[in-house]
């Protein structure tokens, strides 16, 4: 008895279907794959829902209705599921988004050697660990603020000094293979840009104090 991995049964279905819808079915499954690794949104109830999906595409230019091809991705394929359905919003999972994500990689020319493949896996491991959409909620926030609290303050340098760290050594490990980061780059990145905002009040607030006293001995 021959055993198929799930993942390889996964990849021969994302080919198939590549090789049957072309263009069309590639830009529709690669747009929902970006949507899902956009750490800097709020995951909703899955990895991408119709309207998102759709204002993706109109973004990038293409008037396009998914749904014949969605339904198509789910019922004949496997490849998503519908996680939840409404009258006015359906939202899709992938059944295994990194396969997804290598198939597309290597439908592209980009399939990883087997001296690369460990190394992906392990950073995209950390890279969930890390929970970056936790800490951009988390930041977002602060970054808003325009006077930090005590509780602010003390939430902010725990952040900064059990998280970032590995933000900055996932940054680096990842941008080796650019190629295959790009999302997770773009959200480690906004996470250091919300930081350095926040560090900036903190500097300032700090600052205040000391600029009223040279105030009062200038008018004393």
């Amino acid at each position: 008895m021959v055993y198929i991995d799930n993942a390889d049964m996964i990849k021969a279905r994302v080919k198939e279907f590549l090789e049957k819808y072309g263009d069309k079915g590639f830009i529709v499954l690669q747009t929902a794959l970006e949507i899902a690794l956009d750490g800097s949104r709020d995951r909703g109830l899955g990895d991408f829902s119709y309207r998102d999906l759709v204002l993706r595409l109109r973004v990038k230019g293409i008037e396009y209705n998914p749904s014949n091809l969605l339904r198509i991705l789910e019922r004949e394929y496997g490849i998503i599921e519908k996680a939840y359905s409404s009258s006015n919003q359906k939202w899709y999972v992938f059944i295994d988004l990194d396969t997804v994500r290598d198939s597309l990689n290597e439908y592209m020319g980009k399939g990883l050697s087997s001296e690369e493949e460990p190394r992906i896996k392990l950073l995209r491991i950390k890279y969930r660990t890390l929970e970056p959409s936790r800490l951009l909620k988390t930041l977002e926030p602060l970054v808003s603020k325009t006077t930090l609290s005590r509780s602010d303050k003390r939430l902010f340098k725990e952040i900064v000094y059990s998280d970032l760290d590995m933000v900055v050594e996932l940054l680096e490990k990842m941008m080796d293979y650019e190629e295959y980061f790009k999302s997770e780059i773009n959200t480690l990145n906004k996470i250091l840009e919300y930081s350095s905002i926040i560090a900036n009040k903190l500097e300032v607030s700090s600052r205040k104090p000391l600029l009223s006293i040279e105030r009062f001995v200038k008018t004393t």
